[in-house]
């Protein structure tokens, strides 16, 4: 375990801060895992998802991996499996036509599957995510949902738009599944679902809070994730690749994706992590950054960004 910081710098690339986990961990802050996300050119991934998925796993992928990663003990390279379809499903976020919530770092997301012969399941899963770049306030203002949900610290790792370097970002969330009804229509049902959250609304908000404006819908998208490529990052911790492809739910045929994801994560071990563990996944980062060149998307790498409501995106 680490009580110092450690910095890594690939010299004429990218430069990487480790956190010291160990030391987060006492102070009573646990990041549960740790994702690097890259949002890539979808006009490069028309056709058949699947073939896509695993044309890129083995020309792209598996080539940056065995170069820029050491080989494990065996003498093989660490890229392990390939990608398979793993979800299906409909997803859409919602906020105010004023965008109270993403403006101070909130996210309120619907899914449903998408596996049924219509297309649809009576169950919803709902996330509300609070993120920044201070994982302080990320984790001062945790909350729950009422009747239980899954919650999740994380910490995401992309690449800033405008200039150099990785973007860090934490995020505390909560996912409750329940019928499709339950979806909150207005910023008080959100409050009544998630009711901690009220604090952090009325602490962050720069203006008074009006709870009974309804919230409005971004384009709903089709998701399709291709799943169970990994990579052996050392110390029995693998990195687990998920392809997402989003497409506009009207579509008449899944050829033309309207945004593609790169990402691959790992859980800590209650905060800690290895240092060859971090080594080599800011190394691999740091590979796909570098070999994929235009094949990354120009603009905001934020895909969440990308589903909200108009007045609310990134540029």
């Amino acid at each position: 375990m680490r009580d110092r910081l450690v910095k890594v710098t690939i010299v004429g690339c990218l430069a990487f801060v480790v956190p010291p986990t160990g030391a987060l961990a006492n102070s009573g802050i646990v990041v549960d895992s740790r994702e690097y996300k890259l949002l890539l050119n979808p006009d490069q991934f028309t056709g058949d998802a699947a073939t896509r998925a695993s044309e890129f796993w083995e020309s792209r992928l598996k080539p940056i991996i065995a170069s820029r990663l050491d080989p494990r003990d065996n003498g093989q390279s660490r890229a392990k499996k390939s990608f398979e379809l793993d979800r299906q499903r409909r997803i859409v976020f919602r906020d105010t036509a004023t965008c109270v919530l993403s403006r101070i770092g909130l996210s309120y997301r619907e899914r449903k599957n998408s596996t049924s012969a219509s297309g649809r399941d009576a169950t919803s899963e709902v996330t509300l995510k609070l993120r920044g770049p201070d994982i302080f306030l990320a984790n001062a203002y945790r909350f729950k949902g009422v009747g239980g949900g899954k919650s999740k610290f994380e910490e995401d790792v992309s690449i800033a738009a405008d200039v150099a370097g990785s973007k860090h970002r934490f995020s505390y969330s909560v996912s409750k599944k329940g019928p499709a009804a339950s979806v909150a229509s207005t910023l008080q049902g959100v409050i009544e679902a998630f009711p901690d959250i009220d604090n952090a609304l009325k602490t962050l908000s720069s203006s008074a809070l009006r709870t009974d404006v309804e919230l409005v819908t971004g384009p709903t998208f089709l998701e399709l994730v291709y799943s169970g490529a990994k990579v052996d990052l050392g110390q029995d911790t693998d990195g687990e690749f998920d392809f997402t492809f989003w497409y506009p739910a009207d579509a008449v045929a899944l050829d033309r994706p309207v945004v593609v994801e790169i990402s691959y994560s790992y859980d800590t071990d209650d905060g800690a992590v290895d240092r060859g563990v971090a080594q080599r996944s800011a190394k691999l980062f740091t590979g796909l950054v570098t070999a994929l060149g235009s094949a990354i998307a120009t603009g905001s790498q934020s895909k969440t960004s990308r589903a909200l409501p108009n007045s609310c995106r990134e540029d």
